[in-house]
């Protein structure tokens, strides 16, 4: 299989997962209980087109959310502005993320906007929406030690294709020399 097709298949699958875990564990909105929201795919997305040019970031990242929004949110348009924005502005980071842990923290704090930034849209258009203080302990505290932990699992992740990939194409490199030299003799 190509790397062109693992890629969205790949994204199917964070969305999924995603799906599974909501369902699994629904959100409660009430604030009574405690929840966390799953963000694979977005994670996933940002960790994917951190390091590719802007105009791909921005439509990758706009087609990710308007398909999470229409299949499995049924909000499609605050995803695809979120997912869009998220794609393009990671990329703008990207030069501040030389090391693991610089990437790590770029990703987790792209994370926490995801959720805030929908907070406070909320706050500002609701007037019986939750304090911060509430929204942050019964949804986000435990979204984020989630994520941390899906942040950690997809750059293993990331890493562990990247290497695939490269040592894919250098058989790939060395068996094109050997039909080469066996044409030549």
């Amino acid at each position: 299989m190509r790397k062109a097709q693992i890629i969205p298949l790949g994204f199917l699958g964070l969305a999924l997962l995603d799906s599974l875990v909501t369902f699994g564990f629904p959100i409660d909105f009430t604030y009574i209980d405690y929840s966390f929201v799953p963000h694979f795919t977005f994670i996933g997305m940002t960790i994917y087109l951190n390091d590719k040019k802007w105009l791909n970031r921005l439509l990758i990242g706009t087609a990710v959310g308007l398909l999470f929004g229409i299949l499995f949110t049924g909000t499609p348009v605050l995803d695809t502005i979120l997912f869009a924005a998220g794609a393009y502005f990671i990329g703008l980071f990207n030069k501040y993320m030389q090391s693991d842990w610089q990437k790590f923290a770029w990703y987790m704090l792209f994370v926490f906007l995801f959720d805030l930034l929908p907070y406070i849209f909320m706050k500002l258009t609701s007037p019986h929406y939750p304090d911060l203080a509430v929204w942050f302990m019964h949804i986000e505290a435990l979204t984020l030690v989630l994520d941390l932990v899906s942040v950690l699992f997809l750059l293993y992740i990331e890493q562990v294709m990247s290497r695939f990939f490269k040592i894919r194409e250098l058989r790939e490199q060395k068996a094109v020399k050997q039909r080469f030299r066996s044409f030549t003799k």
